[in-house]
């Protein structure tokens, strides 16, 4: 099966770290993604309340406050070679 994400409009609503271990992310269309933590040193080394202070951009990339690394979606996604083709 191939998936792709090219010309399809998903858009991160918000994230939620209520799962120890675990990044969630609701979608605007209701669906979640849930990811173990350890794919994401950067983010599971910041402590829970330094976790929540992030911001979306372009419905499709988060920027965490605290941290210089900057996630898409299709990171999440287990497709980060695809980002590049939005």
């Amino acid at each position: 099966m191939i998936t792709t994400l090219k010309n399809t409009k998903i858009c991160i609503e918000k994230l939620n770290f209520d799962i120890v271990g675990k990044i969630s992310l609701k979608l605007e269309d209701g669906r979640m993604i849930i990811v173990p933590l350890k794919y994401f040193p950067d983010i599971q080394k910041l402590p829970v309340e330094k976790r929540k202070k992030y911001t979306i951009v372009d419905d499709r990339t988060v920027l965490f406050a605290y941290s210089d690394s900057v996630y898409h979606l299709e990171d999440f996604m287990g497709l980060e070679s695809k980002w590049r083709e939005r």
